[in-house]
């Protein structure tokens, strides 16, 4: 019996850190390859091989580069809090990684550097990724979606207030905040650093 539960502790602890670095390393590479297939003849090819007819080819690629490098944030954020609780000696049967999708908080537990504003925004698009739209077309309940949207509003700057309560509020244009390869792993990069 003793043998058996030191075999299992092995497994635990390997899973702790190992698991979640090498995991994330290959959602990282997958990411990749999915981003830079977009180039137009590689594409051009892959949709005549594959009989593709189901939309735009570059969109269906984009989509999944936001599932594979959402995953590969999530993972990554994991093995840093994985290492940690391991640096710490913590029980392995007792304390393990959150089980959760939820990268901005993940993020804080694993007490990564404060980001500013537009990369807290992206981790709420990774997680918005994770939680629902990069496999279901609506988030689980209304409320749910309420909720979501409290969060990316509460990243927007203020609108401004006009001088007196009689003018118009002003017109707002605002950048859009992307989610490319660079963005993705940069925050990557950030979490890896840790390790």
């Amino acid at each position: 019996m003793e043998k058996q539960w030191s075999i299992e502790q092995d497994v635990i602890e390997w899973r702790r850190f190992g698991h979640w670095s090498t995991s994330a390393k290959k959602a990282r590479f997958a990411a990749f390859v999915l981003w830079h297939t977009r180039e137009e003849s590689r594409l051009s090819e892959m949709v005549h091989e594959c009989a593709y007819a189901g939309g735009d080819a570059d969109l269906a690629l984009v989509e999944a580069f936001r599932r594979e490098s959402a995953i590969a944030l999530e993972l990554v954020v994991k093995a840093v809090i994985a290492r940690k609780l391991q640096a710490r000696g913590a029980n392995p049967v007792t304390e393990c990684v959150p089980a959760t999708h939820d990268v901005p908080k993940l993020w804080i537990v694993a007490g990564l550097p404060e980001l500013p504003r537009e990369d807290k925004y992206r981790l709420l698009l990774v997680k918005q990724v994770l939680m629902w739209s990069g496999r279901y077309g609506t988030p689980r309940t209304a409320e749910a979606w309420k909720k979501e949207n409290k969060a990316f509003d509460a990243l927007e700057d203020p609108p401004p207030e006009p001088a007196n309560s009689n003018q118009p509020r002003k017109f707002i244009s605002r950048i859009p905040i992307t989610y490319c390869w660079s963005d993705f792993d940069r925050l990557y990069q950030i979490a890896h650093a840790a390790l």
